[in-house]
């Protein structure tokens, strides 16, 4: 089966990795995709994401090949290059939020098991305080104020 349209991203550089994206959408056939008759009048568009990735290994000092196919579904019709951003964007939140959570907040290293929820309101409050003033280094500005807790009155958002 072939693609209704294809969009290409070549040579994006990051995070010590050159990555190249092809970016395909089906939109005709898409019997041969969804084989559960349940999901087949909702999907409108299948996307097709080819990654190959050549990322930098700071111990060998030489880049080394990584290949992978993601697909996804969506339930509306979508060009390539629209389904490229809404991915891209998804993964903006995931290194915006999600990643400063477990690393800088160590969410995945806590070991509250019981009324988990209460720390994660107080850890969303404090990323929200520093996010609303401008901080963009979180886990130096966490240190920062561990070591003098008066800092966190300086904000104009908590006065």
């Amino acid at each position: 089966m072939s693609p209704c349209e294809t969009y290409t991203v070549k040579n994006e550089t990051g995070h010590g990795r050159i990555a190249n994206r092809t970016t395909s959408v089906y939109q005709k056939n898409l019997d041969d995709f969804i084989l559960d008759d349940h999901w087949a009048g909702h999907i409108q568009t299948v996307v097709e994401v080819k990654r190959s990735t050549e990322i930098f290994d700071t111990k060998n000092k030489q880049y080394a090949n990584r290949k992978e196919t993601a697909f996804y579904v969506a339930n509306s019709i979508l060009t390539a290059k629209q389904a490229h951003q809404i991915i891209i964007n998804h993964w903006g939140i995931e290194n915006k939020n999600h990643y400063v959570r477990d690393v800088s907040l160590q969410e995945d290293a806590s070991r509250i098991r019981v009324n988990a929820y209460n720390l994660s309101v107080l850890r969303s409050l404090a990323l929200n305080i520093l996010r609303k003033n401008g901080v963009s280094n979180i886990k130096g500005e966490l240190y920062d104020n561990s070591i003098q807790w008066t800092r966190v009155f300086s904000y104009p958002q908590v006065t």
